[in-house]
């Protein structure tokens, strides 16, 4: 960044703090050259009251920031901590605009931010000042590349991969285990890397992957019920009845949705049963379900990538999907599926050794199928339509 941008840049970002700040506060810029060779900070400002208690604020401009960028901050020298003993600090980064990743990167390391559209997130200890605004969330400069949003079949087939199986893994073993282009997948796990969502070595290996960030990431651009073509019933005896009658002597049908959430993490009562299945017709007359346009109460879906239903979880003689392909129904999902799913993302991220493996599939080893451990039977009495 030119020093003519730098300036610009801290005097929009100065005249926006103040303009924010309470009266009874005074912002002022002491900089007295630079705060030391091995800070990499561009000014140093001062919040205090009429009473004398005040912070120091380290601020770093930026003209863009990645949030591979962003999660390197406090490594690059620049944690508060380091900086001075003497009172409190706040390390303060400005930018014309941060992404939602970078938002959160940030916040994760302590470290405030403002953007020029509006974004920040400022704390100070003493005097206690917290603002917190919401900006713009989508980059206000057109010659700039938006984030890569995690869209298509594919792409969420590869994120399952990396969020069911623990690393470390190649760039071939991923792309052999979800049947995808080696260049795809290479140019997928470059954009993660720059979004800090896993972590590579030198050798390009997956090393880490932030998987809670991963899914709802992917979960974004998802839409359950438009991605996948299916059709809506009302059953004569209830959701929660139908859901009983799944079994070997069924059709074959996936559970998804609140069925399978209230398995793992219940959050209310089921009483909308969301499959996916091979056969509508089937599945239709088991249950003699009526086609319905608005109060449906059972949905039948056709996966629109196989590998929806593969690493699925036997529960009490049903099959349900895997867990990371259930967030991603909950979060595209309507009604109060978002919640269950985020219910079920904070269960995964709890138990985390209890699902995910560590068997990463080379070639046909056997292990396509996730076989999971039998949980109780999900409470479904009284599910009728909803």
């Amino acid at each position: 960044m030119s020093l003519t941008d730098s300036k610009r840049l801290l005097s929009q970002a100065w005249q926006q703090l103040v303009t924010l700040l309470p009266e009874y506060l005074e912002l002022s810029d002491v900089t007295d050259g630079q705060p030391g060779a091995d800070v990499a900070v561009d000014r140093l400002w001062r919040v205090r009251t009429t009473d004398g208690s005040e912070s120091l604020i380290f601020v770093v401009a930026k003209n863009s920031l990645e949030p591979r960028d962003a999660g390197r901050l406090h490594a690059q020298g620049t944690e508060p901590g380091r900086l001075t003993a003497q009172q409190p600090v706040t390390l303060l980064l400005v930018a014309p605009w941060l992404s939602a990743r970078s938002r959160e990167l940030l916040e994760r390391q302590g470290c405030s931010y403002l953007d020029l559209t509006g974004n920040v997130n400022f704390r100070v200890e003493r005097p206690a000042v917290y603002l917190r605004l919401q900006g713009g969330d989508r980059n206000p400069d057109p010659r700039l590349r938006p984030p890569v949003r995690l869209s298509g079949a594919k792409a969420r087939r590869l994120v399952r991969l990396l969020v069911d199986f623990a690393p470390p893994y190649r760039l071939t073993d991923l792309a052999r285990a979800g049947d995808l282009n080696r260049g795809y997948v290479s140019s997928l796990l470059n954009t993660l890397d720059e979004q800090a969502l896993l972590e590579r070595d030198r050798r390009g290996v997956v090393e880490d992957v932030d998987w809670p960030a991963l899914l709802v990431a992917a979960a974004s651009p998802y839409d359950l019920l438009r991605n996948n073509p299916g059709k809506l019933f009302i059953s004569p005896v209830g959701a929660a009845n139908l859901y009983r009658q799944l079994g070997d002597a069924a059709p074959r049908a996936v559970v998804t949705g609140s069925f399978a959430a209230s398995a793992i993490a219940p959050v209310v009562a089921p009483t909308q049963l969301v499959l996916y299945v091979e056969d509508t017709s089937a599945v239709s007359r088991l249950g003699r379900l009526l086609p319905a346009d608005r109060g449906a109460d059972v949905v039948l879906l056709r996966p629109e990538d196989p590998m929806q239903v593969e690493r699925t979880r036997p529960v009490t003689g049903r099959i349900h999907v895997g867990l990371s392909q259930l967030v991603l129904d909950c979060l595209g999902g309507n009604g109060r599926l978002p919640e269950e799913g985020r219910a079920v993302l904070e269960w995964m991220r709890t138990n985390e050794s209890d699902w995910r493996r560590r068997d990463f599939p080379g070639f046909d080893d056997g292990s396509s199928k996730l076989s999971g451990v039998e949980v109780s039977a999900v409470s479904a009495g009284g599910g009728g339509a909803g």
